[in-house]
């Protein structure tokens, strides 16, 4: 069976080998005792695969996934972030929501028709784009030094469930954000255009956008393993379809 990316929308990833999926077999998840194949989508750990031959991504903010709890988990996303970035990401099921504080440090990813972009919330974002003598703009610089938030919260569920998750009075202070505009490359059929994202996807665009709108340096992979078993995924359905 063959995995090139190359005919493929993840083709310009830097992603790791997918040797370990490839040769993975079925096992007992050694929690649960469930039998699974690659991970287990309710301890959130590899299973027939050792944790040391997976990528991990390290990601600059922690991030709280809000599950609801009709969500079929075996066809959620939302573990792959849990299981790739450990230790920034953590799932509650939902009405589970985790006490903000401060809720000046936390936004809620999610599209409305008056949410603010990404871009539009970042510091110095109106500033006059004069370049510095490092070559950095001087908009870009003042983005630098003020970090946008330290949480993020990442709805995981349908359009419907999410209206209602999102109307929590838990939730209602806390400013939201939307991305730019991204496609999803989600391998089901569903009703929603093509810009309504698989969770691990929102994830994904959101630090790749984030990344892009405050680093000095360019974006050169460094979140595309977020996106390890989802591509993953995405060539076992292709390779299906194409063999029948």
């Amino acid at each position: 069976m063959a995995f090139e990316l190359a005919a493929t929308p993840f083709r310009r990833l830097k992603l790791a080998s997918f040797a370990p999926l490839i040769s993975a077999e079925r096992a007992v998840c050694p929690k649960c005792k469930s039998s699974r194949k690659y991970f287990c989508y309710t301890c959130f750990i590899p299973v027939g695969i050792s944790e040391s031959s997976l990528p991990t991504v390290e990601l600059p903010l922690q991030v709280d996934i809000i599950k609801h709890s009709l969500e079929r988990v075996g066809k959620s996303t939302s573990s792959h972030a849990r299981i790739l970035s450990p230790h920034s990401v953590n799932i509650h099921i939902y009405p589970d929501i985790p006490s903000y504080s401060d809720t000046n440090k936390v936004l809620l990813l999610f599209p409305g028709p008056e949410t603010p972009s990404l871009d539009s919330l970042l510091p110095g974002k109106t500033t006059e784009h004069k370049q510095c003598s490092t070559g950095v703009s001087s908009a870009k610089r003042q983005r630098l030094q003020r970090p946008l938030c330290e949480r993020l919260i990442v709805v995981d569920s349908t359009w419907s469930q999410a209206k209602r998750i999102t109307a929590d009075d838990r939730l209602h202070d806390i400013p939201r954000v939307q991305l730019k505009q991204a496609e999803t490359f989600f391998w089901r059929k569903q009703s929603k255009p093509s810009h309504y994202l698989a969770t691990i996807e929102a994830i994904y665009y959101f630090f790749k956008q984030l990344h892009e709108l405050q680093e000095e340096r360019s974006y050169d992979g460094q979140y595309d393993n977020l996106l390890y078993f989802f591509a993953f995924q995405y060539l076992l359905i292709k390779n299906k379809k194409e063999t029948k």
